[in-house]
């Protein structure tokens, strides 16, 4: 093992994806621990039950997500011995030396996790926690963040804005557990990015597209990153030509499908593959923003019928 680093990946589905992850992880020759287990005790209860649906996601999705963090309180309290971790998706293909670079790149902060700078004016308020390094006091901190959040009337009203912002603007998404991320590590201290160029490594936020830490930062192949393999070492290359060791690459959504093709080296296998599952995610999009638009052309009312009309996604809560 490079590293005393754990990996952790919360998952209790056994499919292909898993077993990638897992192969990488042996190849990189990191420690990766699976918390296969569902219970997660009478906390998570307790947010389901404080729990206010503002996603385009399903309610039963973006719960499970959000569970991830109280099976991991779980694990830790039972596992004092546990300080720090690297929490990871099982859909992340780990290469060697990920662990030493995550623990020099985080320093001294308590969560470090994968987040795109806002280039257009559009902020999502997103951090992803697909490659993100904890402390266990960190987590523990943000466990009774999310309950505060979503138990309070300032919280609500914080994320119900957020909300507003997608629906707004025609898109997918609205509050999940990044969004809470974002607002626990900018309150916290703790935003600095794990996915930012850093020694000449990288930590990979979406193979899809060019887009990393930064709007366009890196070449694109088909639909994702420009992936080269020099001497058995995975790369990607700037916009300026400069290659980059990339330790971690995330596969996310329909992107699974190029998992094997990436950790076998077949980057042009991965490169055509991904373009066309991203052609038909852009066909999906467009129908979604046609659809609200149509939507909101049907909700225009009144303002006496509509004054006392709640939050669409309150009626999903449990």
């Amino acid at each position: 093992m490079n590293n005393p680093l754990a990996f952790i990946v919360v998952e209790d589905r056994q499919n292909d994806t898993m077993r990638l992850c897992r192969e990488a992880a042996a190849r990189a020759g990191e420690h990766l621990l699976v918390l296969g287990g569902t219970e997660a005790g009478y906390a998570y209860k307790r947010f389901c039950q404080a729990y206010v649906h503002l996603s385009s996601n399903t309610p039963e999705f973006e719960k499970i997500c959000f569970r991830r963090y109280f099976i991991l309180a779980g694990y830790l309290a039972a596992h004092p011995e546990c300080r720090e971790f690297v929490l990871i998706d099982s859909d992340v293909l780990l290469f060697r030396g990920a662990g030493a670079h995550i623990a020099k790149l985080v320093g001294s902060a308590g969560f470090s996790g994968s987040f795109i700078r806002p280039a257009d004016g559009w902020n999502p308020c997103q951090i992803s926690p697909h490659v993100s390094y904890w402390t266990a006091a960190a987590l523990h901190d943000f466990v009774a963040h999310l309950i505060e959040t979503y138990t309070t009337p300032a919280g609500l009203q914080q994320l119900r804005d957020i909300a507003g912002r997608f629906a707004a603007r025609g898109v997918r998404g609205g509050v999940s557990d990044m969004t809470l991320l974002y607002l626990w590590a900018e309150a916290s201290g703790n935003a600095a990015p794990i996915n930012r160029v850093f020694e000449g490594q990288v930590i990979d936020h979406n193979i899809n597209g060019g887009t990393n830490h930064l709007a366009g930062e890196f070449r694109v192949r088909g639909g994702a990153k420009r992936l080269a393999f020099v001497d058995g070492r995975p790369c990607l290359e700037t916009t300026a030509g400069e290659a980059v060791r990339v330790l971690a690459l995330h596969f996310q959504g329909s992107a699974k499908r190029a998992m094997r093709l990436a950790l076998h080296g077949r980057v042009h296998g991965v490169a055509a593959l991904t373009q066309a599952l991203q052609m038909a995610r852009r066909a999906k999009n467009a129908a979604f923003a046609l659809a609200m638009r149509v939507r909101r052309a049907a909700d225009v009312r009144p303002f006496a019928d509509a004054s006392g009309a709640e939050f669409p996604a309150d009626r999903n809560a449990p």
